[in-house]
């Protein structure tokens, strides 16, 4: 062979040779690809417990990285009711650092508009200030000095009948002073769950949040699994990530737990007693723990007081089995359960699959349908999500710009009869071992109140002699206890008019609660 055509033969050998080790390079490291998560915090737009207790935000020792750009897929519910709520970043104990909490699409309670919640920094690192639901016509926040401590949020005894359940009491701010709500019982409904009025700690003050009806959780939408992201990976400019993993809402509630402090539900594996320590509880503490009231929880237990008198007693006892035997746990992440259930049989698999692609959701069947989204509807998608975030930068402007405005300030305990107004030191927030104090007051004390309540006076003359008989905060002339307004514009997370699938319109407010707005 001429040494011409050796040379050439040996640069097609080392060619071929650098194209045959290209295509058989190792695939990238796991630790450098964004991890979906199979457990984590529910995005708080989806659902959220209420507090009842002073519970200011978590705070986080590093500031949140800038918002992800997502991307989700074409499929969607069908129906004006569901709007695209964007994912936020979330501190993460275990991982000492940010995860991403995924958008979700979203059935808006009917009459209802988000306020999305945000990190704010303050001396200790970066807060939590948590979102909430606003009627969909305001277009004005109060916000307000601390509440005064609710007691007596229990029941007061055995529900009426079994189609009550009880809603906790809560305070008003009516012609600059608090008057108390009694607690009363709530005829239930199937398809509806009661979210009770409550308030939402931010730096500028107090935020009332309007008692509403919403969906029942698998009536919600779409949920998104939380992902976590390397640093390098979402540092990139112009990054995007495409959702494709939702998870199970069948499931979903087989592992949910609540962290007060963050106003968030968690799912997954947190049976460890360290998240305790950490204030993540199971649902069902609810019951034993009355800082916070978990509307979803209390209409579960309801919905099955027919079919499964024990359901309650069946949680502790599954979450029970769980904590001993860690092979019970749910994965944690969607490649563990890839990895888990592919050597389950059909039935074992069902109470692991946490999470499923979403081209699965949508073959099952579910109370609601799904529609392919149009190119030109997700690209408003990404300019919806926009305009969310500069939302949340324009929220946390205003209030950041309030802060303080109504802190250092003394709140005054309900006169005694006969006596007069008593100044105490500010609420403080109480850890989640604090029990309300004993009751005072006898069932029918609390029932005749409660026919007295708030929320049935009809005018202003009726309403100045009810009050006279029910707890009222009175502020001492001078002291600077005034509400502090700011007009907003309408928020961008907002339900369409028609309500699609779901043509059944809510129950009507309660009694207790029809003039609520009126007070504020």
């Amino acid at each position: 062979m001429k040494p011409t055509m050796m040379i050439v033969m040996a640069i097609i050998l080392a060619a071929a040779t650098a194209t045959g080790a290209a295509e058989q390079a190792p695939p990238i490291p796991a630790e450098e690809q964004p991890e979906v998560l199979t457990q984590g915090p529910v995005n708080e737009a989806f659902a959220q417990p209420v507090n009842l207790e002073d519970q200011t935000g978590l705070v986080a020792p590093t500031e949140p990285p800038a918002a992800i750009a997502e991307v989700p897929p074409p499929e969607r519910p069908a129906g004006d009711q569901f709007a695209w709520v964007p994912g936020y970043w979330a501190w993460d104990s275990d991982r000492n650092g940010y995860i991403w909490v995924s958008g979700c699409w979203r059935a808006v309670p009917p009459g209802m508009s988000w306020v999305p919640g945000y990190w704010s920094q303050s001396p200790d690192g970066w807060q939590w200030v948590a979102g909430f639901w606003a009627p969909a016509d305001n277009r004005e926040i109060d916000y307000l000095p601390p509440p005064p401590e609710l007691a007596d949020v229990e029941p007061p005894g055995p529900a009426p009948s079994p189609d009550r359940i009880w809603v906790p009491p809560c305070w008003y701010w009516y012609h600059g002073q608090y008057s108390r709500r009694p607690g009363y019982w709530l005829a239930a409904q199937p398809d509806w769950v009661w979210v009770p009025s409550h308030y939402v700690w931010t730096p500028r003050g107090y935020v009332f949040a309007n008692g509403h009806w919403d969906y029942t959780l698998g009536r919600r939408g779409v949920l998104f699994a939380p992902v976590y992201f390397p640093r390098h990976i979402y540092a990139r400019p112009g990054f995007s990530y495409t959702l494709s993993i939702a998870v199970d809402i069948g499931n979903l509630q087989f592992g949910l737990f609540t962290r007060p402090q963050y106003s968030h539900y968690y799912f997954g594996d947190y049976y460890d007693s360290a998240y305790i320590s950490l204030g993540i509880f199971p649902w069902f503490e609810v019951e034993r723990r009355h800082t916070w009231y978990d509307p979803i929880y209390v209409h579960d237990r309801w919905r099955h007081h027919k079919d499964d008198p024990r359901w309650a007693q069946h949680e502790r006892q599954e979450y029970s089995r769980r904590r001993a035997d860690r092979n019970r746990r749910p994965p944690k992440t969607y490649r563990e359960m890839e990895h888990r259930v592919s050597r389950m049989t059909g039935s074992q698999r069902r109470n692991f699959e946490i999470a499923a692609p979403m081209k699965q959701i949508v073959s099952r069947k579910t109370t609601f349908k799904f529609q392919q989204s149009q190119p030109e509807a997700r690209q408003q998608i990404s300019k919806h999500s926009d305009d969310v975030h500069q939302f949340v930068k324009e929220r946390s402007r205003w209030e950041s710009q309030g802060a303080g405005r109504q802190s250092g300030q003394a709140a005054v305990k309900p006169m005694p009869s006969g006596g007069r107004s008593e100044k105490v030191p500010p609420v403080k927030r109480k850890g989640p071992e604090v029990r309300p104090p004993e009751r005072t007051e006898s069932p029918p004390v609390q029932r005749a109140r409660r026919l007295d309540a708030p929320g049935s006076v009809r005018d202003e003359a009726t309403t100045s002699s009810r009050q006279q008989q029910l707890p009222t905060v009175t502020l001492r002339k001078g002291q600077p206890y005034q509400s502090d307004s700011v007009k907003i514009r309408t928020p961008p997370v907002a339900g369409g008019q028609d309500g699609g699938f779901f043509r059944k319109r809510p129950p009507s407010r309660p009694d207790e609660e029809q003039n609520d707005r009126k007070r504020q």
